[in-house]
């Protein structure tokens, strides 16, 4: 798969040309049917393609989805979802290719970037018999545990790695969570938002929580993070391996912010109640059966970093309006309350002792 930073990249749908798709695949296209989108921080464009020629090349791509900003209304509002498109537009073509085989992903056909977009043409999943999560469900654990296995290959691959080793995965997750977080004590008490406990109504010691979080996550479980692992962000192949979708959200951070991210997404509150430690215990092993770390909840430390990074379900207690369906957010806004509360996890941060205090 090859990349190209460009000056130029499609902004529009209109821009997505036969011309301009035939060039990135190498290949003369006829025409191409815009079959269905999907709008959102990164649109998904579904397209069918003919191409010139009827000979019985395999090694080229019959339905892609191209993906990328094509809403100019997102830009405004959320300036940061350029930089998110970028990123996976990166992740394609510079992560993606040490990854194949081991982390079920989505074949990407080509992914640039520019100053203002980036974009990538990818396998059209629902034509090869993959399935997706619907709005609001949620999900046996043993799905949620092949969720983890594969978490644990990304993060065996780039143990103990950083910024400093890659400096262009530079961390756009933060500010992005912290912009969002901004306006907490007005959005929790919009009409309709899920009813909060007491203690997180308040957004200044919520937000010195967040900060704290990010500020002092311990280096010791340093990796490569997918970095939005919830269940939109999900599908399953036929053979009921769970893959990631859109890695926009790639950065260095804590191992157990992916993996506690997802199984509070995935799971009902009940069972990650009772399964959590076993999901845990099931990441540790093949994180180090991988070639990571040996890791047990025996180490203090383990178990310390662990509860703290459950803060990053913080958005599903501001996500704002159009970045999720109100169902979704309504339903993974109580998981993550629960778990919230669960490890005390606003308490466990802003009870450590602050470095060099």
């Amino acid at each position: 798969m090859s990349n190209n930073t460009s000056d130029h990249l499609p902004a529009a749908p209109s821009d997505l040309t036969p011309d301009w798709l035939g060039a990135k695949l190498g290949h003369k296209i006829q025409s191409l049917e815009n079959t269905r989108n999907i709008w959102g921080t990164g649109s998904k464009l579904f397209y069918t393609i003919t191409y010139a020629d009827a000979t019985a090349e395999t090694n080229r791509p019959e339905h892609v989805c191209i993906k990328g900003v094509f809403d100019p209304a997102m830009i405004a509002a959320q300036p940061w979802t350029v930089s998110l498109a970028q990123r996976e537009a990166d992740f394609f073509s510079k992560i993606a290719p040490a990854l194949s085989g081991t982390v079920l992903f989505p074949r990407g056909w080509w992914a640039g970037t520019s100053a203002t977009q980036g974009i990538v043409i990818m396998d059209d999943l629902t034509t090869s018999g993959c399935t997706f999560a619907p709005e609001v469900t949620s999900y046996p654990v043993a799905l949620v545990l092949n969720g983890v296995e594969q978490l644990a290959s990304l993060h065996a691959r780039y143990w103990g790695q950083s910024e400093a080793d890659h400096p262009w995965i530079w961390n756009n997750y933060d500010p992005a969570i912290k912009f969002m977080c901004g306006s907490w004590d007005d959005v929790v008490r919009q009409p309709g938002r899920h009813q909060l406990l007491a203690y997180l109504m308040d957004g200044a010691r919520c937000n010195e929580a967040l900060d704290r979080y990010f500020a002092e996550r311990n280096p010791r479980f340093r990796t490569l993070l997918h970095g939005d692992t919830h269940m939109g962000n999900v599908y399953f192949a036929p053979d009921r391996r769970v893959g990631f979708l859109d890695w926009s959200a790639v950065h260095f951070g804590s191992c157990f912010h992916d993996v506690v991210y997802h199984m509070t997404a995935m799971l009902s509150v009940t069972d990650r109640r009772a399964h959590e430690m076993e999901i845990l215990d099931r990441y540790l092993e093949t994180l180090q059966r991988l070639g990571g770390p040996r890791f047990d909840r025996g180490d203090p430390e383990v178990m310390v970093e662990y509860r703290r990074s459950f803060m990053t379900n913080v958005i599903w207690l501001v996500c704002p309006d159009g970045l999720q369906s109100k169902e979704r957010v309504a339903a993974l806004c109580v998981r993550a309350v629960a778990a919230f509360d669960d490890h005390g996890v606003v308490d466990v941060i802003l009870g450590q002792e602050k470095p060099g205090a």
